[in-house]
């Protein structure tokens, strides 16, 4: 199954939910947004999100700074 994560098309073995990409990339959930397919995503529907073929992912992580 392909995907687009931050714009580079990637292959995922088998559909996950968000959550479990995330995991899967050793992606903390704070700090962390996520828009799919063009929608902001709240971190507590992370897990009720199928990614399927041909999604699109932005993974932004927040830093701070000064």
């Amino acid at each position: 199954m392909k995907l687009t994560v931050n714009g580079e098309r990637i292959d995922l073995e088998r559909e996950m939910s968000i959550a479990d990409f995330l995991s899967s990339r050793n992606v903390s959930g704070t700090l962390v947004g996520v828009e799919h397919n063009l929608a902001w995503v709240r971190r507590e529907d992370w897990a009720n999100i199928t990614l399927k073929e041909n999604d699109r992912l932005e993974v932004i992580r927040i830093m701070a700074g000064g």
